[in-house]
């Protein structure tokens, strides 16, 4: 007796949840940490991540294969699964209730700001309009306007929400938290998690908020 058909879709949010975690939300955790750099300034940035990210093999083929793809994928099947899940949240309100509108929500609000992020900055370099001297100078000039830092810490915040809760969902989908003992102590790791992304994110803003054109502009006279 042959075994019954997967459930196309239940395969389909097997590998959304997967690929939440692996390279989307390990490239997160990276992003975030490496950016933290930011606050040594932008020459200790510039060669400590930017010339050893370019220096790596292959890296267009494996930012379009390890992560454009699965971002977008991941992206637009969470839209899917948004548009077909049903929600209670003005029934029940219940905290978990609340977690899933807040999944999606974030989801969508970190989509659209990684895409705008990309297109600033990764996007700009490959059109030749910006260096990669000038990556820090860009991203410092936006974040110091109000509008861009509302916009760069909204976008943090649902990124890092939507990854440490989708870890405790993700738990739950592959059977690994099935007890609430286990779903309690996956929500602690999962917000520590959380907590700890946010500290490198506020690290990097601090950096770029800091950064002094006139400055460092004096420094490079004095030098020569």
């Amino acid at each position: 007796m042959s075994a019954p058909p997967l459930d196309r879709h239940f395969v389909l949010r097997k590998v959304h949840s997967l690929l939440g975690l692996v390279p989307v939300g390990f490239f997160l955790c990276f992003h975030l940490f490496e950016n933290s750099l930011a606050r040594h300034g932008a020459d200790y940035f510039f060669h400590h991540v930017v010339e050893k990210i370019d220096g790596m093999p292959y890296i267009e083929v494996m930012e379009i294969l390890v992560l454009a793809l699965p971002i977008l994928f991941h992206g637009i099947y969470g839209i899917v699964i948004w548009v077909q899940g049903k929600g209670n949240l003005g029934t029940y309100g219940y905290f978990r209730n609340w977690m899933y509108w807040g999944q999606r929500i974030s989801g969508l609000v970190a989509l659209v700001f990684m895409g705008l992020h990309v297109w600033g900055t990764r996007v700009q370099v490959l059109l030749g309009n910006i260096t990669k001297e000038e990556l820090y100078p860009t991203v410092a000039e936006l974040v110091q306007q109000p509008w861009g830092l509302a916009i760069y810490v909204i976008g943090i915040l649902a990124a890092v929400f939507h990854f440490s809760n989708g870890l405790w969902l993700l738990g739950i989908t592959w059977g690994l938290t099935i007890g609430q003992r286990a779903q309690r102590i996956s929500t602690y790791v999962t917000s520590l998690i959380g907590v700890l992304l946010v500290v490198f994110a506020g690290l990097s803003l601090s950096g770029f908020l800091a950064y002094d054109p006139a400055a460092v502009a004096e420094a490079a006279t004095a030098a020569h």
